[in-house]
């Protein structure tokens, strides 16, 4: 039987490959175009992304708050962007599995964590840029039911305490949109996008 971590670590793989496949499918003329995030084309979302990846990985490590406010905007991808996510979402996956790695606390700068809280907000953060990647490249935008799932039965959890998170009442919404009011009847994939601020 599978415990909790192991479906965590699943869960990683899983939404790395999908973002990771949009990534490789990105035409030369659609790097520039623009996402659900207000302040990112392609090109910035998905160096976003790589960035959250090398920055968990260093925090996870002993890095500091610090460094991860200092680095999370660098846009470095290069050539081959497809592939230096692949290394670095599997670098920071090995990181996550490294052991007392989920236990250990890390250098947050958005409120206490330790690394299975971190691992959690991983992956909601790429599920949830996976669809504004597949939005704003015009691909489907179904996201796997079990990752939209895990984020709706767990969003209390992981973003309590989060600051700037979609449930701080205090944010400023720079980095999270408010959330749109809920219709009559919604999907559990809108209604995890509308609390992290889209517009499905």
């Amino acid at each position: 039987m599978r415990n909790a971590d192991d479906v965590l670590f699943e869960h990683l793989r899983r939404t790395n490959e999908d973002f990771a496949d949009l990534v490789g499918s990105v035409e030369p003329e659609q790097w520039t175009a623009p996402t659900p995030c207000a302040d990112w084309d392609v090109r910035a979302l998905v160096s976003h992304l790589v960035q959250a990846n090398v920055i968990y990985r260093m925090l996870l490590h002993g890095g500091t708050s610090d460094e991860f406010l200092t680095i999370r905007e660098q846009n470095s991808l290069g050539d081959d962007p497809a592939g230096l996510f692949r290394t670095a979402a599997e670098e920071c996956l090995a990181a996550f599995a490294e052991p007392g790695a989920l236990d250990g606390e890390v250098d947050y700068p958005f409120g206490p964590a330790d690394g299975r809280k971190l691992l959690g907000l991983l992956i909601a953060d790429t599920v949830v840029h996976t669809w504004d990647l597949a939005r704003a490249t015009g691909e489907p935008e179904d996201l796997a039911p079990q990752l939209v799932e895990w984020i709706d039965d767990n969003f209390e959890h992981l973003y309590t305490g989060v600051t700037e998170g979609p449930l701080d009442r205090n944010r400023t919404y720079e980095h999270f949109a408010a959330p749109a009011q809920p219709p009559t009847a919604e999907t559990r994939q809108h209604r995890v996008l509308r609390r992290a601020g889209r517009r499905p």
